[in-house]
């Protein structure tokens, strides 16, 4: 079987950071952009993803903590809040991801999770990169403890 293209998306490639301090739904147009991250004292941030489907096949971001406090910062797929969830109007359980920590702890992988987390209080610096081939969403995890990141599943 010869390879075939899945999909093209138009991106800014790294080059428009953006901050994310409030409840956010990500756009197609959000693709490649750098988001910097802030937990707060009062409430969870929800950031979703667009909706999945083969015109946003290609589609990437990364999501950076930039400020820790004791609520969590969550990257979920589109239409889920961010304990998880499921229903046929949501992207529920279409996230594969890994985690990769400098403290010793094993990774953790999961291939049917509703997103990622920034755990509260996090290290700062901790990261989230989200790719989708369209049909699912890839989502790897980068931080300094095991405990900076979690994965809401309902």
């Amino acid at each position: 079987m010869a390879n075939a293209k899945i999909g093209s998306q138009a991106s800014w490639n790294g080059d428009l950071v953006e901050s994310i301090t409030a409840d956010k739904q990500l756009t197609p147009g959000d693709s490649g952009k750098v988001f910097m991250c802030d937990q707060n004292a009062t409430g969870t941030v929800l950031s979703n993803l667009p909706k999945l489907g083969s015109d946003i096949a290609g589609w990437h971001a990364s999501f950076i903590l930039r400020v820790a406090s004791s609520e969590l910062f969550v990257v979920m797929a589109y239409g889920l809040p961010a304990a998880g969830g499921s229903s046929a109007s949501v992207d529920s359980d279409k996230v594969i991801h890994a985690e990769f920590v400098t403290d010793g702890n094993a990774s953790t992988e999961s291939t049917t999770s509703d997103g990622l987390q920034f755990s509260a209080s996090a290290t700062v610096g901790a990261r989230i990169d989200a790719f989708t081939d369209g049909t699912n969403w890839y989502m790897s995890a980068f931080a300094t403890a095991d405990a900076d990141i979690g994965a809401p599943d309902a």
